[in-house]
């Protein structure tokens, strides 16, 4: 069977995230995002398609409503190379990622003391179809782990432009970081050791509050890296970072080079490390599927129609060699 618990060979294991509680969950007609589906599969399982390929992880865990999950996964005709565990999701996003870390290292409940573990963990969320297995191997090949403790993927908007709305086809266009030499997507990997990080509650916060077009949204981040790091640039440049992207969207192009000159890649990357008391390093991919996340009905209706295209643009860039241009940050 395609869900049967078996260890493997690989470096590390990985973690779909796919669970529906939280109080600032977003479903997506009135659903969980995992079983959206797409050329007849739900959305969770051109994830693990992508995943089951990737050369250095063991095992995939997914979390999220458990039940359900076993069922599409026994309903699917997916074959799997990697066995595929399916852990009940807790109560919010960071619950699942403690519970389904914990659970992997031996605590069958989920819990327990994994303080001095290293073993390394890859976090991808469930609403990313269009991510690839190359994307995978590029980011986890260029994300320095003897360095840091935890790495987070960006994709440069070059990237993303064919996926751009033209006059005669629909598109999808992201919300971007604005930074000094670059304009950048995060594209939702996440390498990391979970016993490093100091101050992971902002994780669930960072993730709580991550539409910034909500203006609620941009008083509680703001508030959150004023109590958290008062003698740090945090709050600097997260005024800057909105700024930039406003007066770029205005096309203000002198302006908003202003408010871009501080907000460099080494200024975030320092930011960041504060706030969660942790080694953390921005990892510059070039495949942008897995910046393509679906976050509402708009984007799930384009990523519909155009699918099939999307995916053999990606796999065809994949072959002349696009992930090989850019290096890490």
């Amino acid at each position: 069977m395609a869900y049967e618990v078996k260890r493997g060979t690989g470096k590390f294991d990985a973690f779909v995230l796919a669970g529906d509680k939280g109080k600032r969950y977003r479903p997506i007609h009135g659903m969980n995002k995992a079983f959206l589906t797409l050329e007849g599969k739900p959305m969770f399982l051109h994830v693990l398609s992508a995943l089951d390929r990737v050369r250095d992880v063991a095992h995939i865990y997914i979390i999220g409503p458990r039940q359900a999950i076993l069922t599409a996964l026994r309903g699917c005709d997916c074959t799997f190379t990697k066995s595929i565990e399916v852990l009940e999701q807790r109560e919010n996003l960071l619950e699942n990622i403690i519970y389904g870390y914990a659970y992997s290292l031996g605590y069958q409940e989920g819990s327990g003391n994994f303080a001095d573990s290293d073993r390394l963990a890859l976090f991808v969320p469930d609403d990313v179809p269009l991510l690839t297995t190359s994307e995978l191997e590029e980011f986890i090949a260029k994300a320095d782990m003897t360095r840091y403790d935890y790495c987070v993927g960006m994709t440069p908007e070059e990237h993303l432009i064919p996926f751009y709305p033209t006059r005669d086809r629909p598109g999808i266009k992201m919300a971007y970081l604005y930074l000094r030499d670059r304009v950048y997507r995060i594209n939702n990997l996440h390498i990391v050791r979970p016993s490093r990080i100091g101050a992971a509650g902002y994780i669930q916060k960072m993730y709580d509050y991550r539409y910034q077009r909500s203006l609620q949204n941009r008083l509680r981040i703001a508030y959150e890296l004023i109590k958290a790091t008062p003698r740090t640039i945090g709050i600097l440049l997260f005024l800057l970072a909105h700024g930039a992207v406003f007066f770029s969207c205005l096309k203000w192009s002198s302006v908003a080079k202003l408010f871009r000159h501080q907000l460099s890649v080494e200024n975030i990357e320092i930011s960041i490390s504060t706030l969660l008391m942790t080694r953390f390093k921005i990892v510059q991919t070039s495949i942008g599927g897995g910046a393509l996340d679906v976050d509402d009905e708009s984007a799930y209706a384009v990523l519909s129609q155009r699918f099939g295209e999307w995916r053999d643009h990606l796999a065809t860039a994949t072959k002349v060699g696009t992930h090989s241009t850019n290096t890490s940050s």
